[in-house]
């Protein structure tokens, strides 16, 4: 019977050492697959900051580029002696935050104004040199501020928008 409980003894032995063996081996994989991770983010944080960086010079020259267009073309946005009213400003503020185009009648009643008022108020602004894109779609007038106009105006406020206006807008 002892003969049995010493095998049971050196079986139990030698499978604890081979589990033992089996971790480490495991404890070490991971360990290396840990450290590969650690320098996979490393780089990525690296090319994050790169990128990072070149987003905010991209941002500057865009910005360049767009002031040399002024300069070179100073007629398609010269704002300095626009005046608009509060109406107006409200009008216009209405027709900036339209994300693409809307229609006239739409725009009409989420200004709260009848077609006709609405129709004048975007011809005062034309008038005034603001580009306002106007498309016909299906029978249909649609109506847009020109995106390079509406990213300069976010940038630089060529217009002047009062604050207290910006407040009002529902």
């Amino acid at each position: 019977m002892t003969t049995k409980i010493y095998s049971l003894s050196d079986d139990l032995a030698t499978l604890k050492h081979n589990l033992k063996g089996a971790f480490r081996s495991s404890k070490d994989e991971l360990d290396m697959h840990l450290d590969t991770i650690n320098q996979n983010t490393n780089e990525i944080q690296t090319n994050y900051e790169s990128i990072a960086e070149l987003d905010v010079k991209i941002e500057k020259l865009a910005d360049k580029i767009d002031e040399l267009q002024l300069l070179l073309n100073p007629s398609n946005y010269n704002f300095s002696e626009v005046n608009l009213s509060k109406i107006e400003q409200e009008f216009f503020l209405n027709l900036y935050t339209v994300e693409d185009r809307i229609s006239i009648t739409n725009f009409a009643r989420k200004c709260g104004l009848t077609i006709e008022m609405c129709e004048s108020m975007l011809q005062r602004m034309i008038s005034k040199g603001i580009p306002i894109v106007k498309q016909l779609v299906d029978n249909m007038v649609f109506i847009s501020l020109e995106y390079t106009f509406k990213d300069l105006q976010a940038r630089k406020n060529f217009l002047k928008i009062d604050v207290s206006v910006c407040k009002n807008l529902n």
